[in-house]
């Protein structure tokens, strides 16, 4: 099997929509790929690589339970013609596809004279990452189960009088979206049946950048899920693992829940039955696969939603984005898979401190408030960081094992 190379581009999404292999994450971006570089190794297999453009200290790599390597082989830009010579046939494999991301490999290709395989980009891509195709499965999903209860297709609008037309009809609230924009990015929540002067403002910057907006009746949410599935380019979709997540009220990401499967499945089978869970997993399968089977090669991750209906039973929505790229979900099932202890269960959280120093004091605390307990060469408890804390860290990944 090939060695790949990793490299943690995220909000990818704006890069694809741009179009550019020019372009320049925001300053925010920019600083979360540099303090999350590392990622990628908990996902990523022994032989593999990740690329960083900066040096990462060993210290990092040294600190870490023996019993928990090999990983792979961390590569700085500075660190890389060092190595060229010797590194293996290899294929990129950025957290995103987008023409910025594939550029920085065929420069890195070009550059050090590797042995890389680089996908080509197709403009379908520009499609397939949009949620424009996330309504197109959740219409096949509807179309596919049509004994269940599913909420409609998003309404994508032009302008805002399309908006407020919809909004005429419909019963409050209401979530407008971008459409590329993803892990609770690019939203605006409408709470009532008109619109305010900064509603419009938003609408109009949003309508300014993308051209167009979806709006749909928001939900009563009662838990983030996600599955994750991997499309291997020649027509199949397969299915890798559920994921369950925390969202803020507002959608932005908090954290995964880890886990074995079985005990992530088990609160969606007792209020669902088994076999209607899995009959939705096929559906959204189903749908998948003449989309992004035979065009994609690369990880699915399809945002799920269990909501109170009007008369408070429960509910799924099967596909509320798709997300073509790496996802935080998989980062989870792939620790909850390799690293965590059987029946060991916790949490993985992306956190954000504004002021310097914060967030190293956190890992401090933590690190004294948690110490890490390995078994028969797993996690069984404690808090471990998944990528190098210093006292000029911001953002922070890390799991805690209880």
């Amino acid at each position: 099997m090939t060695a790949k190379i990793h490299y943690f581009n995220p909000g990818h999404e704006t890069a694809v929509l741009l179009g550019s292999e020019n372009y320049t994450p925001p300053r925010n971006v920019q600083r979360m790929i540099r303090e999350l570089s590392l990622l990628p190794v908990w996902y990523a297999e022994p032989e593999d690589f990740i690329f960083t453009e900066e040096s990462c200290s060993p210290s990092f790599f040294t600190a870490l339970p023996e019993k928990l390597r090999p990983f792979a082989t961390v590569l700085s830009r500075k660190e890389l013609p060092l190595k060229a010579k010797t590194m293996p046939e290899t294929e990129a494999a950025p957290w995103g596809l987008s023409p910025q991301s594939l550029r920085l490999f065929n420069e890195l290709k070009e550059t050090y004279q590797l042995n890389l395989s680089v996908p080509q980009w197709k403009e379908a891509y520009v499609g397939l990452t949009g949620r424009q195709t996330a309504a197109q499965c959740l219409e096949k999903i509807r179309e596919l189960l049509p004994d269940m209860s599913i909420p409609g297709v998003p309404k994508f609008c032009k302008d805002v009088s399309e908006i407020e037309q919809y909004i005429r009809l419909q019963n409050a609230p209401f979530v407008l979206k971008t459409p590329y924009s993803s892990s609770g990015r690019g939203l605006h929540w409408l709470p009532e049946r008109t619109l305010t002067a900064k509603d419009k403002t938003w609408i109009e910057g949003a309508l300014k950048k993308q051209g167009t907006v979806s709006i749909e009746c928001a939900l009563e949410k009662l838990q983030d899920f996600a599955m994750e599935f991997y499309s291997d380019g020649k027509g199949n979709v397969t299915y890798e693992g559920l994921s369950v997540f925390g969202a803020g009220k507002k959608g932005a990401y908090s954290g995964n829940v880890l886990g074995s499967q079985e005990y992530l499945e088990t609160f969606f089978y007792e209020k669902f039955g088994k076999e209607q869970f899995e009959r939705i997993k096929r559906a959204v399968q189903e749908a998948l696969q003449p989309i992004y089977g035979s065009i994609y090669t690369g990880y699915l991750g399809v945002d799920m939603l269990v909501y109170y209906k009007a008369d408070k039973s429960l509910g799924i929505h099967p596909c509320i984005e798709i997300n073509m790229r790496y996802t935080m979900g998989l980062v989870a099932l792939r620790i909850s898979q390799k690293y965590l202890a059987p029946k060991a269960i916790g949490d993985m959280h992306i956190t954000y401190e504004s002021v310097s120093g914060e967030a190293y004091e956190y890992h401090r605390l933590m690190e004294n408030a948690y110490p890490l307990k390995i078994q028969n060469g797993k996690i069984r408890a404690g808090y471990l960081p998944l990528c190098p804390v210093t006292k000029d860290t911001h953002y922070r990944a890390y799991i805690l094992v209880m």
